[in-house]
């Protein structure tokens, strides 16, 4: 084996923990587009396959630690994590994403697995559930940055809006209220706090013209640093011999 291939094999096995919620899945992936890594494959499948499906993840390196992966940074070696969601129906979602460099998703020479997309380009974001991860440009007087946050993807909102129309025009108060208030149980990451925001002023608004009365907006919480895992965590290796 040559050097540089056996010294990248010899480096511990990391353990791939699993985040303790959908919205700690949502937070992680967050992050680590934030550090660089734009590009991606995902998909989602039955549990039951994903142990077959694991060797052609590995050649990756998804299992290299916190020093393996300085070292690669030195090399320009690209770093490459996957996240694993369980769902309720013992279905996993799955995403890989990797920064650019030498080895990973967007290095030519490196095993096909589908098309990778890259999340930062329009009709690339990555989605997950309803929602979708992207770059935007910050606001702010003199200063041009970036932050990446989660958004409800487009077509879901269209039909959020739609239905607060059909919803205020056709039931009561309480019902108007129950959307309002599931509206406001979503994880409220800045674009999905900010669309919120939106459907539930035009609920309230919608509410006075109907004829509704005068609804009470709930006041919205600002998305705060949660824990990514339980404790102790709950690891990827220990899902599959469940």
């Amino acid at each position: 084996m040559p050097l540089r291939g056996a010294i990248r094999g010899m480096t511990t096995h990391k353990t791939i923990k699993l985040p303790r919620s959908k919205t700690a899945a949502m937070l992680l992936m967050q992050q680590l587009a934030t550090s660089g890594h734009y590009y991606y494959l995902s998909g989602q499948m039955p549990a039951t396959n994903l142990r077959r499906f694991l060797p052609k993840l590995e050649q990756f390196g998804i299992y290299r630690d916190a020093p393996g992966r300085a070292y690669d940074r030195r090399k320009r070696r690209a770093s490459v994590h996957l996240v694993v969601v369980e769902f309720d129906n013992r279905e996993v979602f799955w995403c890989l994403l990797s920064t650019a460099g030498k080895g990973g998703l967007a290095d030519p020479d490196a095993p096909n697995l589908g098309a990778v997309k890259d999340s930062r380009l329009r009709g690339q974001h990555l989605r997950f559930l309803a929602y979708e991860l992207l770059e935007y440009e910050k606001r702010m007087p003199k200063v041009k940055t970036t932050t990446w946050t989660w958004r409800i993807e487009p077509a879901r909102y269209a039909e959020l809006e739609a239905a607060v129309v059909q919803t205020v025009r056709e039931r009561d108060r309480p019902a108007i209220i129950a959307m309002i208030e599931r509206h406001s149980a979503m994880p409220l990451f800045s674009g999905v706090r900010g669309q919120v925001l939106k459907l539930n002023h035009l609920a309230g608004k919608l509410a006075r013209k109907f004829g509704r009365g005068e609804i009470e907006l709930p006041k919205l919480p600002y998305m705060v640093k949660l824990p990514l895992y339980n404790s102790p965590p709950h690891t990827l290796a220990g899902f599959l011999d469940a």
